[in-house]
C-alpha cells in the first residue's frame, strides 16, 4: 500500500502513456498491476489478474481483445475498473462510463477521470483534510466517504434513471 506522500504524489496514467500497440494479457496484467497494486488493500492478493480481466470479457464489462491483444482502449477501461471496484459496484462503474459517454470520446472520459482522481487525492490528502481528519479520528474520514458515496450513487441514479443504482 502507497504512504501517504506516494498518495499525494501520484499521476494517473493518462491516456497517451498507455502502450499504443497491443500487449498481451501477462504485459497488459503487469502494466496494470504496476499502476493500481499501491492502491490494493491486501498485500497477499494481486490488485489485477488474468482471471479478472478474463471475467470482465465474458461478463460484457470490457471488449474482448483483439488477436489477444489489449489495446489502449482496454488498458484505460480497465484502469478505471480497478481503481473504483474497491468503493463502487461493476453495474454502477459500467453505468456512469456509458452516461460519461455518451456525449463525450472515451479518450476525454478517461483524460476527465484521471483529472479528477488527482483532484480528489489533492482535497482528500491535501494538508487542511489531512489535519482534520487527524484531528477528528478515522471515524471524520469515514464519514465523508460514506457522504461522497451517496452524493455519487445520487449523481449515477439522476443521471441515469431506471438503472441499477
Amino acid at each position: 500500500m502507497y504512504t501517504r506522500d506516494e498518495i499525494l504524489n501520484y499521476r494517473c496514467p493518462k491516456w497517451n502513456d498507455w502502450p499504443d500497440i497491443g500487449l498481451y494479457m501477462d504485459q497488459a496484467t503487469r502494466l496494470l498491476e504496476s499502476h493500481v497494486a499501491g492502491f490494493s488493500t491486501s498485500e497477499a492478493t494481486k490488485a489485477v489478474t488474468p482471471m479478472m480481466i478474463n471475467n470482465y470479457v465474458k461478463r460484457k464489462i470490457i471488449k474482448p481483445s483483439k488477436n489477444k491483444a489489449y489495446n489502449r482502449e482496454h488498458l484505460a477501461h480497465l484502469y478505471i475498473l480497478f481503481m473504483l471496484k474497491p468503493v463502487l459496484s461493476l453495474s454502477e462503474i459500467c453505468e456512469s462510463l456509458a452516461y460519461a459517454s455518451e456525449n463525450s470520446s472515451f479518450e476525454d472520459v478517461y483524460n476527465s477521470f484521471c483529472a479528477n482522481i488527482e483532484s480528489a487525492i489533492a482535497i482528500a490528502f491535501g494538508s487542511e483534510s489531512e489535519n482534520k481528519a487527524r484531528e477528528e479520528g478515522i471515524l471524520s474520514a469515514f464519514c465523508l466517504a460514506f457522504a461522497y458515496y451517496m452524493l455519487a450513487k445520487l449523481c449515477l441514479s439522476e443521471a441515469c434513471p431506471g438503472g441499477e443504482s
